[in-house]
């Protein structure tokens, strides 16, 4: 790992690195503690200001990160920085106007009133208006737009929007460090029912494994639009499954991207989506704390 500001290395002088990303965040945080002394030449030397750029390039020299400082902390033995990447913009700015047409059109009409570049654009190609109101910043809007199967990211300059999952990754056993993992069957839905306004049944759909071993969950909705079998389909819920696994470190794990599990006496089988990441370099160690999420096919 190679941390740098204005291209100077930070290296000599650091105690711990934490890069971190939520997927519900709109930009991934680097905070990096840099070690203080009176008498130490090299921070002398060592200039920081807010805005200045950081780099992180990963041990094959690949730059894995790139941002700018938002926050510096100034104690007599430490000096604390914070930098997000230019996904901050997404939170940072508040839109007004009708924003209409399929995912990739209104994420584009976003990203250009941002004055930001776009990579790639894979969201969902159903046409739909979002009205932005006062106190809405571009993350929401997007989201609204993409889907919620879809990660929004902003990779050095430019804006992509992939689908969950475009990446899946094995999680071999002996990588693992530390494991807790729930399975929770509390929001199951696994027959559900449309309605019109009289009460009269207009589809039913029903998942029949799932209620032979659980016994049967059933939610009713009133018709909202044409298709009531896709409404009636989409309300339908799988046992939900999650996990907080730490790993040996490995900066190719990033949100939206699968993990499949294959460690069942530990809870942990089955695919995953990854919701939130955490590499932390610290004490000569690197490892990677990653937030799984993941239900069974409905």
């Amino acid at each position: 790992m190679k941390l740098t500001v204005n291209d100077v290395s930070l290296h000599p002088a650091l105690g711990r690195v934490v890069l971190e990303k939520h997927r519900n965040d709109a930009a991934a945080t680097l905070m990096a503690v840099i070690c203080a002394a009176a008498a130490d030449a090299y921070l002398a030397d060592l200039s920081l200001a807010v805005g200045d750029v950081v780099r992180l390039y990963g041990d094959d020299g690949a730059e894995r990160f790139v941002g700018s400082i938002h926050c510096i902390d100034r104690t007599p033995e430490q000096i604390v920085i914070t930098a997000f990447d230019k996904g901050i913009y997404l939170a940072r700015n508040e839109l007004w106007g009708v924003f209409a047409g399929n995912g990739e059109e209104i994420c584009r009409a976003v990203a250009e009133k941002l004055q930001i570049g776009v990579e790639r654009i894979d969201a969902d190609e159903t046409y739909r208006t979002v009205i932005a109101m006062t106190g809405q910043n571009a993350f929401s809007i997007l989201r609204a737009a993409a889907g919620e199967g879809r990660e929004i990211v902003v990779e050095g300059e430019r804006l992509v929007v992939r689908k969950r999952r475009d990446t899946v990754f094995s999680l071999p056993k002996e990588q693992i460090l530390d494991v807790s993992s729930t399975a929770d069957i509390r929001e199951m839905v696994n027959r559900s029912a449309v309605v019109d306004y009289k009460g009269n049944l207009l589809s039913l759909v029903h998942r029949a494994d799932d209620i032979l071993h659980y016994g049967m969950f059933q939610c009713v909705q009133e018709r909202q639009g044409f298709d009531t079998r896709g409404q009636a389909a989409a309300a339908l819920r799988g046992l939900r499954r999650n996990a907080e696994v730490l790993v040996q470190g490995n900066l190719g794990y990033c949100c939206g991207a699968g993990v499949r599990g294959e460690q069942s006496e530990w809870g942990l089988d089955g695919l995953y989506c990854i919701s939130a990441v955490s590499h932390r370099w610290e004490n000569g160690l690197f490892t990677t704390e990653l937030t799984l999420e993941g239900e069974d096919e409905v």
